[in-house]
């Protein structure tokens, strides 16, 4: 940012129509340049059409009626207007700013749109030359949240047998915490996204951000399945006493194991996910697989001690039915061919 900065105040300086002390080509240009080529291009388009937007404005009122209170007040308003019909998102209040300084110092008009369109310029340079594919950012953003998921399935496995409604509790708070990082990771991944746009084939290696787009929809499908299962864990501890409960005596243990398979899964599903991102031609899913594979023998277990459920219709029976609902959605969220359905 500095060098572009110093780069806009230098070549505005030299280009006649400018301001004296072109300071506002360096501020343009710091404002412009973003994280990735594509965010920078669009940062300089929408300034642009800011800027000179507004100096058409301001010239157009200041011939009509020239500067007054009111003028000043309408020339605002009429901008933001003008910005939000365009579109210019975080360059909205441009036109109104600038409107606002043309009308008060007309002579100003040609030294703002000249130093506007030189820091463009420049930040649109640097933006281009100095942005660098984001990749890295967003896979390990999504490894830690298929750690964290792993984690808490663990967690929940290893302390399901006596858990009480203080845990189920703690376990469901987790989950959310979970689904509302979502919004994060996708934040971080559209950013790796974006910075693979505009960006040179030969620049760009064989990395790409479409095998973390499409393990994230897994994950993020995973997560909920997750809050759904420990909200029927949670309810089923808060069932009164006498009543009838989803997991019998001999029933934790089962859901144990097949938590800990499953959360064996969630691990290997995100190595897998770094692994697809070189395009490789074939993923080894062995891993993945065998844990799937144990994970729905223990759900198949789990599901023969329905058949046993004293009263079906029950609150607990309800609830043993949704949590092998859960168990089914998890090992189908998890499954090798949704890495690789985006490549083909």
């Amino acid at each position: 940012m500095t060098a572009t900065a110093v780069f806009a105040y230098l070549l505005a300086s030299l280009l006649p129509g400018s301001s004296s002390r072109p300071v506002t080509a360096p501020l343009t240009a710091i404002l412009v340049v973003q994280a990735t080529r594509y965010r920078t291009m669009r940062s300089a388009i929408q300034r642009v059409a800011g800027v000179v937007a507004g100096v058409v404005l301001a010239l157009a009122f200041a011939a009509a009626v020239g500067f007054t209170w009111w003028s000043l007040g309408l020339v605002i308003a009429v901008g933001l207007v003008i910005g939000s019909v365009l579109r210019l998102g975080d360059h909205t209040l441009e036109v109104a700013i600038s409107a606002m300084l043309i009308l008060s110092l007309r002579s100003a008009a040609t030294g703002r749109v000249v130093d506007t369109l030189v820091g463009a310029a420049a930040g649109l340079a640097g933006g281009l030359i100095f942005a660098r594919p984001r990749t890295r950012r967003a896979e390990h953003s999504i490894e830690e949240f298929s750690r964290r998921m792993a984690s808490l399935l663990e967690e929940i496995a290893a302390g399901i047998a006596g858990a009480g409604a203080a845990e189920t509790e703690a376990w469901h708070a987790g989950a959310r915490s979970l689904t509302s990082e979502i919004q994060q990771v996708d934040d971080t991944l559209g950013e790796a996204e974006d910075s693979l746009r505009l960006t040179p084939r030969a620049l760009r290696s064989d990395r790409t951000a479409v095998p973390l787009r499409n393990g994230l929809e897994a994950l993020e499908l995973a997560s909920v399945t997750v809050r759904g299962l420990t909200r029927s864990l949670a309810d089923n501890a808060r069932l009164p006493e006498g009543e009838p409960v989803a997991l019998a005596a001999d029933t934790p243990d089962i859901l144990g194991k097949a938590l800990w398979r499953l959360a064996a899964a969630i691990r290997a599903y995100g190595g897998l996910i770094r692994a697809d991102l070189g395009g490789a031609c074939g993923l080894n899913g062995n891993e993945l697989d065998q844990h799937l594979a144990e994970a729905r023998e223990q759900r198949d277990q789990f599901a023969h001690t329905l058949h046993r459920v004293p009263e079906p219709a029950s609150a607990g029976g309800r609830l043993r039915g949704e949590i092998l609902v859960h168990l089914d959605r998890l090992t189908s969220e998890l499954q090798l061919e949704r890495l690789s359905q985006a490549r083909h």
